[in-house]
């Protein structure tokens, strides 16, 4: 039966109404989603725009040994510039000028202190005997093998593992940022994903972790000790202990993990961490992608047991009352012959895990293998080595110019001077530390100018001395991962481009510039909520006076 043609026109006029509606409704809302995709990739955008900016531009830059060597030649030149600026040590009372190096006692200074500046440079001779050691138990197969163990480790566990060892492993100090950078770069390699991702992982984990640990490490005590001094400048009965920042720092530790982690798995590994096809032809021993055999497993076994015991035997002399490793003056454990002494321990441990997993596995045959395994390792040392020469020699001749103590000090009298009370002159504290840390990456030489200005003016504003030494802590730790004048920058060079040939100082750059910035973020937020609720930095440590 045919329909009358009004009600064939009214439902026909009907479906277009529902039809036409409903496509509207749906490009209403796919517009909504798009507006709202187009607003979220425009946020998010303007970070990833500097982000990419600093990897365009940092990748741009030229070798890292002309630009330590332009500095240097740029610092000479300045002496001359600011020479006769002066600012007064607010410890010693004793003006400090700025010195010309453009004049005949300039030039012999230079001349006759440039070989010297590079021999007693301390990250050299640390990385090179790390490298000898963490190279022949690599070339033995006893790293490979460790890390094919910890591939079993869940997924979900990995990125907090990484953070959690890195910032406690400074307990070693600087030896940490030799061994754990290289070591999560290979623990990302065996797992085929990015190893640059993993190796700037472990980097910021133990370059700006320093003011976060479960334990107290030698920096606790180096701090503490011109804090310390610098609080007898306004009262002579104030001590300052190595435990004067612990409560935060352990609080700290698990912060700094959960919100790194949370940034990592969410932001930074979705948009950094992709496996490259560069890397099938990485200069990596090919036992990081091969599972163990049974030879190996039992081989690991032993040099676990055997590297192990050596290491709690060396801690065992340390703990034990009137211990043989312990510190020969105060008789204490913190500091202690074990912690000055933890390179050449580590040295060892390594050796003793090598050699052993070597003999059972059948990598190190005779001891003259460990000999060439050492020296291999230290041909890949050779780009560093040469970088030094400008980056020491930069350093010392900054340092000797007395242009970083002016400008630390200036700083410090500029701060006080603005009249900053509460949360702003906390900020202000971290803000500048984190400025002169891009510049001077030395936390004790920072904390000696600064330590005789800031610890009094806090005082007589009824600040705690271990409040202030927290506050200039996070602005020291924030950007150590992130400043190219950083000591060890060279060396996590040198180990991304054993993955990556053309990886370029940008790349890294920009990186870190991320988790500086998270960090820098989180502990400041962590500060004000520490503050506000009035908490003990430490045993007998109030923020208060």
């Amino acid at each position: 039966m045919q329909l009358p043609a009004e009600f064939r026109h009214w439902i026909g006029k009907t479906m277009r109404l529902v039809y036409d509606g409903k496509t509207r409704s749906d490009t209403s809302r796919r517009r909504k989603r798009r507006r709202g995709v187009k607003m979220a990739q425009a946020n998010e955008g303007l970070l990833m725009k500097f982000v990419n900016w600093i990897e365009r531009v940092g990748n741009k830059l030229p070798h890292m040994f002309w630009i330590f060597l332009g500095l240097w030649l740029l610092v000479i030149l300045l002496s001359a510039v600011f020479a006769g600026v002066s600012a007064v040590d607010p410890a010693k009372g004793e003006e400090i000028k700025v010195i010309s190096l453009l004049n005949r006692q300039g030039l012999y200074w230079i001349l006759t202190n440039i070989v010297s500046n590079f021999a007693k440079f301390p990250p050299l001779g640390l990385v090179l005997v790390m490298m000898m050691a963490a190279g022949f138990a690599e070339r033995a197969g006893f790293i490979p093998a460790l890390m094919k163990t910890l591939t079993k480790v869940p997924e979900k566990y990995l990125i907090p593992a990484i953070f959690i060892v890195g910032i406690c492993g400074n307990l070693a100090s600087d030896a940490a940022l030799v061994i754990i950078p290289p070591l999560s770069a290979a623990l990302f390699y065996s797992r085929r994903k990015d190893p640059i991702f993993g190796l700037i992982l472990g980097y910021v984990a133990t370059a700006s972790g320093f003011t976060a640990n479960l334990f107290i490490a030698g920096t606790d005590v180096l701090l503490s000790g011109i804090t310390d001094a610098a609080v007898k400048i306004v009262d002579p009965n104030y001590n300052v202990y190595p435990t004067a920042n612990y409560y935060f720092m352990v609080a700290s530790t698990f912060v700094i993990t959960i919100v790194g982690t949370i940034f990592t798995v969410k932001y930074a590994m979705p948009r950094f961490a992709r496996w490259d096809e560069e890397y099938e032809h990485a200069q990596v021993p090919p036992e990081y992608l091969t599972p163990l055999t049974d030879k190996e497993m039992s081989a690991l076994k032993k040099a676990i047991l055997a590297a192990g015991g050596y290491f709690l035997l060396m801690f065992l002399l340390t703990i034990i009352p009137n211990g043989p490793l312990r510190d020969p003056t105060k008789n204490t454990i913190v500091p202690s012959t074990f912690l000055s002494g933890m390179v050449p321990i580590l040295f060892l441990f390594f050796v003793i895990g090598g050699y052993v997993y070597g003999k059972e596995a059948g990598t190190v045959k005779r001891p003259t293998d460990m000999v060439n395994y050492m020296v291999e390792s230290m041909k890949t040392m050779a780009s560093y080595i040469v970088i030094i020469l400008p980056i020491a020699n930069f350093i010392y001749t900054f340092t000797y110019t007395n242009m970083a103590s002016v400008l630390a000090i200036k700083l410090a009298n500029s701060l006080k001077s603005a009249g900053f009370t509460g949360i702003g002159l906390f900020i202000a504290i971290i803000l500048v530390s984190t400025f002169i840390n891009l510049f001077i990456t030395s936390g004790s030489t920072k904390w000696a100018f600064l330590a005789p200005v800031i610890v009094p003016m806090m005082y007589y504003l009824g600040y705690s001395p271990e409040w202030a030494q927290v506050l200039y802590r996070i602005g020291d730790s924030s950007t150590n991962s992130f400043t190219p004048l950083m000591s060890y920058f060279p060396v996590i060079i040198g180990y991304a481009s054993m993955y990556k040939k053309d990886v370029g100082i940008g790349t890294i750059i920009s990186r870190t510039f991320l988790y500086s910035l998270l960090f820098l973020v989180t502990w400041i937020v962590l500060m004000v909520v520490w503050y506000l609720l009035g908490l003990p930095l430490g045993p007998g440590a109030p923020i208060k006076l």
